[in-house]
Parts: C-alpha cells; sequence; structure tokens
C-alpha cells in the first residue's frame, strides 16, 4: 500500500478477508489448554473450546496462536502469541475471590521490515493484596514521522527508523478491595537512528533525533472493578500515574508526563456490552520526539496511522457498542474524538480529530473471551482497515 494513499483499494480489501479465513481454519489445531476440569481439556486440544462467557471455571492454562494482522502502519504481520494464565485460589470461604492472572509473549515481523519482541504480565496475588504488572520489549522499526502539531500534513511524511528496548515493572498494593496503589519503575533506550537525507529528523532540530536513555520512577494508582480484563462485560478502570524521567536517574532529558485513563463498560442486556473510553497525557519539559503525546493507532481514534500527529499533551474519548452475532461472530460500532496540542499547536474545535466506524469479531478462545477483530474506521484524512487480535479497550 502506498503511504501517501487514504483509503485501501479493493484488492486489499480481499487479502485481508482471505487472512481472516486462513486464520480462522488454522485456529482448531493452534489452542490448546491446561484446565482443572479433565472434561473440557480433550474438547481444547480439539479446538473445540466449550462456548462459555466467563473464565470462572479456568484455573490455569496455556494459549497459543499463530498471529496475523494487518494496520496501516505494519501492512501484513505475522509471528506468533502466547499466553499463560492462572488464578491463585482463596485459602478460606471468606477471602475475596482473585481474578485471572497472566503472562503473555508475542513476536511478530512485519512486512514493512519492522521486529517487535515483548512480554508483559498482569499478576493479581492471593485475595488480590498485590497487582504486579510490567513489560519488557524489544523493537526495530521502520516508521513515519509527520512533524509536530496537530496541522502537519500527510505530504512532509518522512520515513526514519530506530531501535528501541524498554522494561516497565508495576508493583501495586490494594488499599481498598479494586483498589490499588504502588509506584513504577520505567528504562527505556532508544537508538540505532536512520533518517532520509534531508528531513527535519536529519536536519537535528527535533529533540531526541539522536536518540536517548529514559531512567524513570513512576507513581501510578489503579481502581479495576472489570469483571474480565481481556474483554470485560461490566465494570471500570481508572488509572492515574506520573513519571519522572530525571537525569540523576540517568536519562539523556528531564521531563515529567502525566497520564489518566477511564474505561467503562456495561452491559445492556447478555453479551450487548456499550464501553467508554476516555484518555489524557500530559508531557512537560525537554521531551524526546518518540516520548511526546500522540494520535492515531488501532484502539483509540482508528482511521489515523499510528503517531500520525505529535505534540506535548493528547486529549480523547471514544465509545463502543459490542453485540453478538451468530455462533461466535460478533459485530462493533464505534465514534470517537481527540486531538493532541501543546507548543506546536492549539487545542481548538475546528481542528479536533474524529472516528467513526465499524468491525467484526470472532471468539478465539470463548473461555477467556479472546478475540480476533476486523475493524474500518474513517477519520479526516480517510479509512484504513485493522485486523488484531484483541479488543481496542
Amino acid at each position: 500500500m502506498s503511504n501517501s494513499c487514504n483509503n485501501i483499494p479493493l484488492k486489499s480489501e480481499l487479502s485481508i478477508w482471505k487472512g481472516l479465513f486462513a486464520l480462522l481454519a488454522i485456529i482448531s489445531f493452534d489452542v490448546f489448554g491446561q484446565s482443572d476440569s479433565s472434561h473440557h481439556s480433550s474438547k481444547k486440544f480439539l479446538g473445540i473450546s466449550p462456548l462459555s462467557d466467563t473464565i470462572s471455571d479456568e484455573k490455569n492454562g496455556v494459549f497459543v496462536l499463530p498471529l496475523l494482522y494487518y494496520t496501516p502502519d505494519t501492512r501484513w504481520a505475522a509471528g506468533a502469541a502466547g499466553v499463560y494464565y492462572f488464578k491463585f485460589k482463596p485459602k478460606s470461604e471468606s477471602e475475596e475471590k482473585t481474578r485471572m492472572s497472566y503472562v503473555q509473549f508475542l513476536a511478530d515481523y512485519t512486512q514493512n521490515r519492522q521486529l517487535d519482541v515483548w512480554a508483559t504480565w498482569n499478576v493479581f496475588t492471593r485475595d488480590e493484596n498485590y497487582l504486579f504488572k510490567g513489560d519488557i520489549r524489544f523493537r526495530d522499526f521502520p516508521d513515519r514521522f509527520y512533524g509536530l502539531g496537530n496541522t502537519t500534513s500527510k505530504t512532509q511524511e518522512e520515513k526514519y527508523s530506530y531501535k528501541l528496548f524498554q522494561l516497565k515493572s508495576l508493583q501495586l498494593k490494594k488499599l481498598k478491595p479494586r483498589f490499588f496503589m504502588g509506584f513504577d519503575y520505567e528504562l527505556e533506550y532508544e537508538y540505532g537512528f536512520n533518517y532520509t537525507q534531508g528531513s527535519q529528523l536529519a536536519n537535528g532540530t527535533i529533540t531526541g533525533y539522536e536518540g536517548a536513555l529514559g531512567s524513570a520512577i513512576g507513581l501510578v494508582s489503579v481502581l479495576d472493578t472489570r469483571d474480565n480484563i481481556i474483554n470485560p462485560y461490566k465494570g471500570r478502570l481508572a488509572e492515574i500515574s506520573s513519571y519522572f524521567f530525571l537525569r540523576p536517574l540517568g536519562s539523556t532529558f528531564g521531563f515529567i508526563n502525566f497520564n489518566a485513563s477511564y474505561q467503562q463498560y456495561w452491559q445492556l442486556k447478555r453479551k450487548h456490552i456499550l464501553a467508554l473510553q476516555t484518555k489524557i497525557r500530559l508531557t512537560f519539559g525537554d521531551v524526546p520526539f518518540l516520548d511526546l503525546s500522540t494520535l492515531g493507532n488501532d484502539d483509540l481514534l482508528r482511521g489515523y496511522p499510528k503517531n500520525r500527529f505529535r505534540d506535548n499533551h493528547f486529549m480523547g474519548t471514544q465509545i463502543e457498542y459490542r453485540f453478538p452475532l451468530f455462533w461466535r461472530f460478533g459485530g462493533v460500532t464505534f465514534a470517537g474524538a481527540g486531538d493532541v496540542f501543546g507548543p506546536n499547536s492549539d487545542l481548538q474545535f475546528k481542528q479536533l480529530k474524529y472516528s467513526v466506524g465499524g468491525g467484526l469479531r470472532f471468539i478465539v478462545n470463548p473461555a477467556e473471551r479472546l478475540n480476533i477483530r476486523l475493524d474500518y474506521g474513517y477519520g479526516k484524512e480517510g479509512g484504513y482497515f485493522y485486523f488484531v487480535v484483541a479488543e481496542s479497550f
């Protein structure tokens, strides 16, 4: 697909559908589990997972899936994803029931020669006294830069590539049921930059164009009442965090970012879900361009390439309606709005970016409510298809 195209041609649309059905064809022998219920295990091995819509009867297990997806920033990508999920059993009946924990691994390589290797974890200890979250990631990533601000043109696109190593380790203590507070440590090393000759980045006018080492302490609070952390039907998630990238900690640049996000889910009737998401991200100080707030991705404001707009701050919100169709298929409709703003641009209604669209869902693993999704998002600059694993939020 040409980088300058706003819409994917019909040939690519057909390829997406072929990829969808090809993936569905191989699912039958790519799912396996280790369940405490022996009568489920044999069915899972054959790929005939019981059509349960809760993970309450799943104590622990392993799920492996060949990964095939499409986004406007990667084009086709292939790899593998694996999840080990488990629960801590309560010591007594009076003890709060602990939700599912997981450790996930993902590795993929894209048609744009992008390599991404990533492991992440979300672990609730017994009685949910502690919550441990984190990830470790390596990326070798050709990407696109459009300049700074919310009024840049797609004609300003320039190509560059970089490497990234990132480590995050979050430790939270339960203060009240479903409410946690704690601290995070983040280390990120951005290096190996290559640019197009004569571009903004190559001219050295953008902070962080040669790379940077980031080292930060974060303060985090989380309220999480979701019934399922992979695909909630009800509950809410509220997170507030501040990260301090400080030179005494080893950071090349000194800056602060503040993050707030809120998600809520309402089950209007069985499997008919209304979902709301709002995000705010603010950065202050000497911020490398890779750490600026951005707009565009396959989650919030689908319909814009990832990182299509960059500036110090971002605000955005979206609402999504999810509903069953037949067998394991479902559908969604969504709409959202938001923008970046800061020193390079003002937050104005006429510049506000919108996104509308819809999509299909196929339940890969009903016990975990794990879906693959095909979405089409349309924004101010046209529309894009997204074919990925798991819900957008």
